[in-house]
């Protein structure tokens, strides 16, 4: 699914990309039309991506254009997630071996320790096998100290899911 989240829900958009999910956030491009509201209609509609806002009134000019719009009112991440998922057609499912770069959407390729070496410390490289690169903006993942908690999240939103 491709989504387009406004800038009220950056925590969301992070990890609906953990998740695999195509999505734009509004503070990672500038506005092209005269409002960040406007800008986020048009991309909507271009691309034909699902809005998720906080705004009750961008949301409702969503709606107006026929365009297909969640509008979150929980401040909690797991609940908008498990909302998100309740409004597609398909389950949001948090498998961190098919995400996306939580920093800029870009695909993640996995890489053995070799492809990463010069590039993380060596006390990395002794730790671990597996690795994973951002193909747009380069960053290097692996299966560190907070994977536990992105886990303990992924669960809580499985069990919220049912």
């Amino acid at each position: 699914m491709k989504f387009i989240v406004d800038s009220m829900l950056g925590k969301l958009a992070r990890w609906l990309r953990l998740a695999g999910q195509d999505v734009i956030y509004a503070n990672d491009f500038p506005p092209t039309a005269e409002s960040q509201d406007e800008s986020l209609l048009l991309r909507a509609k271009e691309d034909y991506r699902i809005l998720l806002t906080r705004d009750l009134e961008l949301h409702r000019q969503a709606i107006s254009r026929r365009l297909k719009s969640i509008y979150l009112e929980d401040d909690d991440v797991v609940n908008q997630l498990v909302e998100v998922s309740n409004h597609c057609e398909e389950d949001v499912r948090i498998d961190l071996t098919d995400s996306r770069c939580p920093v800029c959407n870009g695909e993640l390729n996995q890489v053995g320790k070799e492809e990463v070496s010069g590039r993380v410390p060596e006390n990395l490289l002794e730790e671990h096998e597996d690795f994973w690169i951002c193909m747009d903006c380069g960053k290097i993942y692996w299966p560190g100290t907070h994977w536990e908690t992105i886990a303990k999240i992924a669960e809580e939103y499985e069990e919220k899911l049912g």
